[in-house]
């Protein structure tokens, strides 16, 4: 008798969620294929399906115990995991990147009028302090969010100890209003700034409260209304570093900041959403040098994290070397030593350092295993050295 109702109440909730992603396929009215958003958001609400199913399989194992139906348990507990309760584990993680930079020296306040001529004056280095920066990504506004978990993301940022936040890009998927939805930034207290990948500059997004006169605002025309700032390219100093940002089709001459910071003994910190679009051209950053950190998101630390598999599959689909975390700059080689030979295209030395954030959202398939949204705090501190 229970085995029945449970069994009709499956093939009910099943009906349901097909029924309710259909609908929402109709509202989104993306320009992709319709079929693949609802064969996504049939994913993305099954994870109801499969706490019905989590029961069933504990209700046959009371009457017949077979190995079926613990396979069908942990079938369930692993889809649950993976689409309910990873992709709301928001995490913290720090980290401190040393960049180093040539001593810069200014003159002694006092010098003893009594001293040789010929005595040389004494000089102290300048004193520089540490940046903490909130870095984080691909937050992906749309049919795998929301608000509740924008807000939470706000109030996290809020508690930490940081001189601003950073976002890299990819705001959207298959959003329609952002609104409401991004209203929780409002009440950010710390400064905010922002790249924009290709999808941000392309997106569209419908204003519904007043699809008359604006029912088209692009994504950096709604970003500021909520305290949201781009990062310019000529660059922004956050306690002492300067941080530039890259959006995605900037045709900026970036070897020529690169020189000017490094003639100016200061460290610089590059804020895009995907590296390999910098790296593709080996010009743009043959002159980096270990003053030089890049910031980048866009990999999503390949969402389900299999150790030696999804490195492998994240470099075949993004072309990112590195799935999240820290790249530090190669091993020492002949080209460090002699910059022509550096600037070569088939020198494939890197001496500057990389970090790749996780993100926060998903896209594709509404599934996080071992990499749980993150928020990196970067301590980024500055060592001189006597070169």
């Amino acid at each position: 008798m229970i085995g029945s109702w449970l069994g009709h109440l499956g093939a009910f909730i099943a009906v349901l969620v097909i029924l309710w992603s259909c609908l929402k396929t109709v509202q989104i009215k993306a320009r992709t294929d319709n079929l693949q958003i609802l064969l996504q958001l049939v994913s993305f609400y099954a994870r109801y399906w499969f706490v019905w199913l989590l029961v069933w399989a504990n209700v046959q194992l009371l009457y017949d115990n077979q190995i079926i139906y613990w396979l069908l348990i942990a079938l369930s507990l692993l889809y649950i995991y993976m689409s309910w309760v990873e992709p709301n584990r928001l995490r913290v993680s720090r980290f401190s990147i040393n960049l180093t930079v040539p001593a810069t020296y200014q003159p002694a306040t006092h010098v003893s009028l009594a001293a040789p001529s010929s005595q040389p004056i004494k000089r102290q280095p300048i004193k520089r302090q540490a940046a903490k920066i909130a870095v984080l990504s691909d937050i992906h506004i749309g049919i795998f969010s929301n608000p509740h978990q924008l807000a939470r993301l706000v109030k996290c940022l809020n508690r930490l100890d940081v001189d601003a936040v950073l976002i890299l890009g990819d705001w959207l998927y298959q959003a329609t209003t952002l609104d409401a939805q991004l209203s929780p930034f409002k009440t950010l207290n710390k400064p905010c700034y922002t790249v924009l990948s290709d999808a941000d500059i392309q997106q569209v997004v419908d204003d519904a409260q007043n699809s008359e006169s604006a029912s088209n605002m692009q994504l950096m025309n709604i970003l500021p209304t909520f305290g949201i700032q781009l990062l310019p390219e000529q660059g922004l100093r956050i306690a002492g570093i300067n941080i530039i940002g890259i959006h995605n089709g900037s045709t900026m001459d970036l070897p020529r900041v690169i020189e000017q910071q490094r003639s100016a003994g200061q460290p610089l910190v590059i804020a895009t959403h995907d590296i390999k679009q910098l790296e593709a051209n080996p010009r743009t950053l043959s002159d980096a040098n270990n003053d030089t950190l890049v910031i980048v998101g866009q990999t999503h630390g390949g969402q389900v994290n299999i150790p030696i598999l999804t490195p492998l599959m994240v470099r075949a689909l993004t072309g990112n070397k590195l799935a999240a975390g820290l790249r530090r700059p190669d091993t020492a080689k002949q080209s460090d030593y002699h910059p022509k030979a550096f600037n070569e295209a088939n020198n494939p030395s890197k001496r500057y350092q990389v970090w790749v954030n996780t993100g926060i959202g998903m896209t594709g398939l509404p599934f996080r295993f071992n990499c749980p949204p993150t928020i990196d705090v970067l301590t980024i501190q500055v060592q001189t050295t006597d070169a």
